[in-house]
């Protein structure tokens, strides 16, 4: 049905600058919308000045949000201006882009949607192509996410996810102080933290006082090289992981070298020796209490895990060190294997954690957002497109454009 009249309830719902509806048709399933021009200038995007020089006029049809249910399209002309500024090409527009299929109001509800729900879900709830919903939030992801030209990172972390089988990695940067993730790059190099360094202002890595990370050699030679003043702090996890691990192997070791009866008593305990003692209730402590008559070796390497977790618990700087060195004198004298592998590696990176002592700087904040960003990808059942699952890392975790 056209409509001649047009109910001024619309006209206030349909407001378009520099346009007027000069007419409607509707159908059940949709409304189209025509719009005429005020003026016979357009704007110029490069100066903003007005353009009374028109080369072409063409005619474009998008798409906007749905009307009661109907897909709803409007209809109009843009003119190809030819500006003082020496610009020449298409006028500006408030309510859609250069070239684009669907009104701003259309892809910010659909950018919206994809922040909480899958692609497939969006593209089957606004009735567009999956495809076309992942152009619209990728484009506004980019409107969207505050370069790294504009921040000022003192402290950061770095540290690293899987995004796909076979060892393929993101690095990671995050300012610790803000809690947010301001940088994400393809592998876990030193040519890939590099990459950080340089997209920062000049001047800027000079300005990073911190850097909280694991023991990984690409990124501490980067760190190294880009901001030689920077203390470097060895995260107390990933410390912990390595004497969890070498416990871990004893356990395995111990299980396969007892008789029927021990292993009977040693089943199903890799979560209680693995566990700090202090989150155990009664029970559990008992039952590693009976680990002593079980296993002796076993229970020697548990008593050294709570030691030297113990000790990253301590307050004081000098005594958390000097009971460190005790500790370690006490494995070597003890000579559990996988104990002191740890030692030797806690004795090449040792600068690090002295500083950890000193400043009580962890990337535990860094297993947050790992949560978050493995719920991204459970939510798109992976992602093919990197750039897109970086985006919308930055979209969850990063600073955002007001």
């Amino acid at each position: 049905m056209r409509y001649t009249h047009i109910p001024l309830l619309l006209r206030n719902i349909y407001t378009f600058k520099g346009f007027r509806i000069s007419g409607l048709f509707l159908t059940e399933k949709e409304l189209r919308i025509s719009l005429e021009k005020r003026r016979k200038t357009g704007t110029c995007p490069n100066c903003g000045k007005r353009c009374r020089k028109i080369e072409a006029t063409y005619e474009r049809t998008i798409r906007d949000l749905d009307f009661s249910g109907r897909m709803t399209w409007i209809t109009f002309h843009q003119y190809k201006i030819v500006c003082s500024c020496h610009y020449r090409g298409i006028e500006l527009l408030d309510f859609v882009d250069k070239y684009s299929f669907y009104t701003r109001a259309f892809e910010g509800y659909v950018a919206r949607l994809c922040e909480k729900m899958s692609l497939k879900d969006v593209a089957s709830l606004v009735r567009i192509d999956w495809k076309t919903a992942k152009h619209i939030d990728k484009k506004n992801l980019r409107k969207l996410i505050v370069p790294l030209s504009q921040l000022n990172p003192e402290v950061i972390g770095v540290d690293e996810i899987a995004y796909e089988k076979g060892q393929k990695y993101l690095t990671i940067v995050r300012d610790v102080v803000a809690g947010m993730v301001i940088w994400i790059g393809i592998g876990r190099k030193e040519e890939t933290l590099d990459g950080f360094f340089k997209e920062l202002d000049k001047g800027k890595p000079r300005a990073i006082s911190i850097v909280v990370m694991d023991m990984w050699d690409p990124y501490i030679a980067s760190v190294r090289k880009n901001c030689p003043d920077a203390a470097i702090v060895f995260d107390k996890f990933h410390i912990s992981r390595k004497i969890n691990e070498a416990l871990d192997s004893i356990r395995r070791a111990e299980f396969r070298k007892a008789d029927d009866k021990e292993r009977k008593g040693m089943k199903h305990k890799r979560f209680l020796i693995l566990g700090r003692q202090k989150r155990l209730n009664d029970e559990q402590r008992e039952t590693i209490e009976d680990l002593k008559r079980i296993n002796t070796r076993l229970y020697e390497a548990y008593l050294l895990k709570e030691q030297v977790l113990d000790i990253f618990d301590e307050a004081d700087v000098h005594a958390a060190l000097v009971r460190l060195g005790k500790w370690m004198a006490n494995v070597q004298r003890l000579g559990i294997v996988p104990f002191l592998k740890v030692i030797n590696t806690m004795k090449n990176y040792w600068y690090g954690i002295a500083n950890y002592f000193r400043l009580r700087l962890t990337n535990a904040a860094s297993e947050g957002f790992n949560n978050k960003i493995n719920i991204i990808k459970r939510r798109a059942y992976g992602f093919r497109d990197l750039e897109y699952f970086m985006l919308k890392i930055l979209q969850s975790c990063g600073w955002r454009a007001p």
